[in-house]
């Protein structure tokens, strides 16, 4: 019975097993995953809680936004956030729920012991607002991850920076991001470390609704350094292209839209107050991913 649980908890974390609850460095939303997760920077929607929260305090409307990944081997990942602007900041509220469907669970002899069930989810409540300087936002999140019969609870808490300058007709823009500081989450007797991340991400916009953006993301406790990189082109009014590259799930073989090693494609609609966006993604050995967005502003 415990090496299955043992196999689980191996699941949910990293493979360099120094920290838990993986789905906290999943990105969200088919548009920044389209540019390659480059998107500290230019984050400016609802999207804002995961990647930047200072990128709150560029929403003028209110914005609902809801997104929906296939991550492979029956695992799903999704993501709900409502953002409120209000006189003082822009106050946002966002659910991220991960199921790993059902892990076979195995004896010390090998023989099978039954399905473990996993999931892990986060409730967050973030704040974005503007300064004669920059743009700062935080958000506190609390986490809870469920394996099998061993539930663990915790809180993290993420703090971002953000600065738009004018450059010919366009725009330079500057982002930085420290996600999930917190004490981590003790599984049975051990306690693991969270996916603590530091994000640096610049950005251009150009006239015309056109945008390219690159981003360093640094694991201050051993995932190392990742880089992405990517673009979006207005092809006609209303009508996005995107496309990208990140280094996070990048496949040194395989076959197909695998051997792409960490491609990143995407399209996006926008009609009036609604949006539509999809993402493909390869994702190393989960193969690939497929993500979609759903948003209002009103």
């Amino acid at each position: 019975m415990r090496t299955g649980l043992l196999a689980a908890v191996l699941l949910a974390a990293p493979a360099f097993g120094a920290e838990t609850v993986s789905f906290l460095d999943i990105g969200v939303g088919a548009r920044a995953l389209g540019m390659g997760g480059a998107y500290t920077a230019l984050a400016d929607d609802a999207h804002s809680v995961y990647w930047n929260p200072a990128g709150l305090a560029r929403l003028e409307k209110r914005e609902v936004s809801v997104s929906h990944s296939e991550l492979g081997n029956s695992t799903r990942h999704d993501f709900l956030a409502y953002a409120h602007p209000t006189s003082r900041a822009v106050m946002a509220g966002a659910l991220t729920y991960l199921n790993q469907g059902t892990i076979a669970g195995r004896d010390a002899a090998g023989r099978p012991t039954g399905g473990y069930d996993a999931s892990d989810a986060a409730l967050a409540f973030a704040a974005g607002r503007k300064t004669d300087l920059v743009d700062a936002g935080v958000s506190v999140k609390y986490l809870r991850s469920h394996i099998a019969g061993t539930e663990a609870q915790g809180f993290a808490l993420d703090a971002g920076l953000r600065r738009e300058l004018a450059a010919g007709r366009g725009k330079v823009v500057l982002g930085a991001a420290l996600r999930n500081i917190g004490p981590g989450l003790k599984y049975d007797r051990q306690r693991n470390d969270l996916p603590l991340r530091a994000a640096f991400g610049a950005g251009y916009r150009f006239a015309g609704g056109h945008a390219l953006a690159v981003e360093l993301q640094n694991g201050p406790r051993g995932a190392g350094t990742e880089g992405g990189a990517g673009g979006e082109l207005q092809a006609h009014e209303g009508v996005f292209l995107r496309l990208g590259y990140t280094s996070k799930n990048a496949a040194a073989e395989g076959s197909g839209f695998d051997a792409a090693r960490g491609l990143t494609v995407g399209v996006g609609l926008k009609k009036e107050r609604f949006g539509l966006d999809y993402a493909a993604q390869a994702s190393g050995e989960l193969g690939s991913t497929h993500r979609f967005t759903l948003s209002a502003r009103f």
